[in-house]
């Protein structure tokens, strides 16, 4: 029972932090056996390190010949300062994707719009892969500087047409 006091383990999966009296103390990456003091003193704050999903919802944007398209974004981010995410999240994930949420918007949009149409729908493979790309230059520094997330991959999972459009397509 003493030895649960003041030892914890860490995963090869997590990442922890450890707080004295709520204030940041020390932030453990390594995984092992460690120890703190007990739990009125220091409390450890485990986070998953593994890549977690996050998929944006199919939003309209407008491109920079003015068509609208309808576009799906995925994330795949990390833990890569565990001391900046608790104290912007508390260890919410809800929250930590909710903020995520916002970049991922402002990127989207800010990137699509600097593209045409044709552009989305070419059949070279590299043009689409540099919109990725963008898109991932754009949200990477924001989200290490601001909410200690490392921003592993960004894709474009769906696009589409809205429903006017793709009647005019059909009538053609």
């Amino acid at each position: 029972f003493a030895a649960a006091l003041v030892a914890y383990q860490i995963r090869q999966t997590e990442v922890a932090v450890v707080t004295t009296f709520d204030k940041t103390s020390r932030t453990n990456l390594a995984p092992g056996l460690k120890f703190r003091l007990p739990w009125p003193i220091e409390r450890v704050y485990k986070f998953d390190n593994r890549i977690h999903n996050f998929s944006k919802k199919y939003e309209q944007t407008t491109t920079s010949d003015g068509r609208i398209i309808i576009i799906e974004v995925f994330v795949g981010w990390r833990v890569a300062d565990p001391g900046l995410f608790l104290e912007r999240f508390r260890g919410d994930l809800a929250a930590a994707e909710s903020s995520l949420e916002g970049l991922v918007r402002d990127a989207k949009n800010t990137t699509v719009g600097r593209h045409r149409f044709a552009d989305f729908v070419s059949t070279e493979k590299a043009d689409f892969t540099g919109i990725e790309a963008e898109m991932l230059a754009a949200i990477r520094p924001k989200a290490a500087e601001s909410y200690g997330m490392d921003i592993a991959l960004l894709g474009i999972r769906q696009i589409g047409l809205p429903e006017s459009i793709t009647t005019k397509v059909f009538e053609r």
